[in-house]
């Protein structure tokens, strides 16, 4: 069995990475990381103070105004960030058990979804050396250079439900754009992002690019009001997002947000749900459905609830529900207690309304210890109904049947959210569909986490795109520089 305490080196648990070394915690204050799965603490880190929150700010604008990074050319960026993921690339299996050690995410999930965290870092290292930062323009007096310039030190703050993943967006497209960082990660799962820092020091990144270090609410707080940091990345709830982007925006910060989703899968008359269902058993409740793009409701024609319905239950029904650890595992445990009433209170809420359970609706208490719930699916589901429109983020799915296209199309929408979808069917009319849904990334036929394809929300589900070109300007700013036409 993995045991942090000695898989992994005794700094990560009570140290910072500041201006490219380790700084010792001189504070008291400790988080316990509990393991979903058994409820037993598997270690103690240390929490920063407001002063080592300052150092690593300090570190990173220090880094973007005197250090070299800014200032290499885009491929020298570029090798050093190749570096990073070959770095990254042999801690594979250290990163796959600290995934479901921390968070109880299914071993064999963890293990597809790191080598593609990997990927997004490899990807942005590509872009940087392809990406056209300086472009020419005709202007009635001669031209004009836009040039785009990294927008300076960013916070980069991380939830605990796909550390490594969300990061490599957010590090890759920063790093590539040259700017310098201050990660802030979860404390319910800190470790990945200290390792990826043990990395960067492996790879040689200069000094202050890269800082790591975690803190309470007040420390947090502390860094997004700071103006030594010209742009904040954040993705976790609303409530906190929308704190964080008040405060930003107060102070004209750069933001991006994705803070949710609630999407919709949709069947169109024609689709083959044999087809279909392979994307379904991954994609609707992946980890315990704690996955912000997870597709949660299900939409269906009419005449075909009663068909998709019992398919897609006993599909969900056969997962095998326990230990993360075991390879045959398809269903983990929730992040904790918290996390747990609340997914069995909206189940307990779907039941009240007058929701249909098809399957689970219950704890399973078939495990003698951790927050387990059964995969549980719903059907007869109206749109005023609280499991239809609000994020669950437990192994919770609705089956809601449509009368026509039309229809369809409003309930996709009737949500505060709009992060993803997918839409199964003939595919010129399913994008004559997806064109309609409000919602910032539409699958067709299946569904792929793809590097180069950008992500994020409408409405309630943030600003802003991570991934693709578009991540990556996200953290540059445009700048334009007009020539007479007698200059270069």
């Amino acid at each position: 069995m993995f045991d942090v305490r000695t898989e992994i080196s005794p700094r990560l648990l009570d140290s910072f990475f500041i201006d490219g070394d380790w700084v010792r915690a001189s504070g008291p204050n400790t988080k316990s990381l509990i393991s979903p799965s058994t409820g037993q603490s598997i270690a103690e880190v240390s929490l920063a103070t407001p002063q080592e929150v300052d150092l690593a700010i300090v570190a990173a604008r220090s880094a973007f105004e005197s250090g070299p990074w800014p200032r290499l050319t885009a491929a020298e960026r570029a090798d050093y960030m190749l570096r990073l993921a070959e770095a990254l690339e042999r801690r594979t299996t250290v990163f796959v058990n600290l995934w479901t050690a921390q968070v109880g995410a299914p071993i064999s999930l963890a293990s597809r979804l790191v080598p593609l965290a990997v990927a997004r870092l490899r990807y942005f290292a590509g872009l940087a050396t392809t990406y056209a930062f300086e472009k020419d323009r005709p202007t009635a007096r001669g031209h004009a250079r836009i040039v785009a310039e990294p927008v300076g030190p960013a916070a980069l703050i991380i939830p605990w439900n796909a550390a490594l993943p969300i990061l490599m967006n957010k590090l890759g497209a920063a790093l590539a754009a040259g700017c310098t960082c201050v990660i802030k990660p979860s404390p319910e799962s800190p470790l990945d992002a200290y390792l990826v820092a043990e990395c960067a020091r492996e790879a040689s990144l200069p000094p202050g690019v890269i800082n790591v270090v975690l803190a309470d609410n007040d420390g947090s707080a502390r860094l997004v009001a700071s103006p030594d940091i010209a742009k904040v990345s954040f993705t976790g709830s609303v409530g906190t997002g929308s704190q964080i982007g008040a405060v930003v925006s107060a102070r004209m910060g750069r933001l991006t947000l994705e803070m949710g989703g609630k999407s919709a899968a949709i069947f169109l008359p024609d689709g083959d749900v044999e087809q279909a269902m392979p994307t379904l058993e991954q994609f609707t409740m992946p980890f315990s459905g704690q996955f912000c793009f997870s597709q949660t409701r299900i939409l269906v024609p009419k005449a075909r609830e009663a068909e998709i319905s019992e398919a897609y239950a006993a599909r969900v029904a056969a997962f095998k529900v326990g230990d993360p650890w075991e390879p045959d595992t398809r269903v983990g445990p929730v992040l904790n207690r918290r996390q747990f009433d609340k997914a069995m209170s909206y189940i307990t809420q779907g039941i009240q309304d007058g929701a249909e359970v098809v399957t689970g609706g219950r704890a399973d208490t078939r495990q003698p210890t951790g927050n387990y719930i059964l995969p549980t699916v719903f059907r007869n589901v109206t749109r005023e109904m609280s499991i239809a429109k609000e994020e669950i983020f437990g192994p919770v799915v609705t089956i809601q049947a449509y009368e026509d296209e039309d229809d369809a199309v409003a309930i996709a929408n009737d949500t505060d959210f709009g992060l993803s979808g997918s839409i199964f069917g003939n595919p010129e009319r399913a994008f004559a569909v997806a064109r309609r849904i409000r919602t910032g990334q539409v699958h067709i036929n299946g569904m792929e986490l793809a590097p180069s394809a950008p992500f994020g929300g409408f409405k309630m589900s943030g600003i802003g795109r991570e991934g693709g070109p578009e991540g990556l300007e996200a953290f540059l700013e445009t700048k334009a520089i007009l020539f007479p036409s007698t200059a270069i």
